[in-house]
């Protein structure tokens, strides 16, 4: 097996490796009883107004937002390894490949990645 191919293996592994926290995090909250929660008072307002309605769905996403944003956090942390795993898998690759027109493509690819 080459060198390439071997790299190439490991750092597929690697990334595997990094999603399994989140597949074990979503098959932990199958259950609606285990999910976060947050209770949203909602008795002083008359939901039979649109000033009430709103007020209430505002509540609602303000506590939506507190519960998950540990889960964000988490989940754009995932990704940020992973995409910063898979790239330097690739620039590992290209430079052991060591083609002049390889490298070029990769630092075009990786430029406008940059640029968006």
């Amino acid at each position: 097996m080459s060198s390439l191919k071997l790299k190439f293996i490991l750092a597929c592994s690697l990334a595997g490796l990094l999603a399994g926290p989140v597949s074990s995090l979503a098959a932990s909250t199958g259950r609606l009883d285990d999910l976060p929660s947050r209770k949203v008072k909602y008795g002083d307002l008359d939901l039979n107004r649109d000033a009430g309605v709103a007020a209430l769905y505002s509540r609602i996403k303000t506590a939506a937002r507190e519960v998950c944003q540990p889960m964000d956090i988490f989940f754009l942390n995932l990704v940020r390894q992973q995409y910063s795993c898979s790239q330097g898998a690739i620039a590992r690759a290209v430079a052991d490949v060591n083609a002049p027109l390889l490298t070029s493509y990769f630092l075009e690819k990786a430029s406008a990645s940059n640029d968006r």
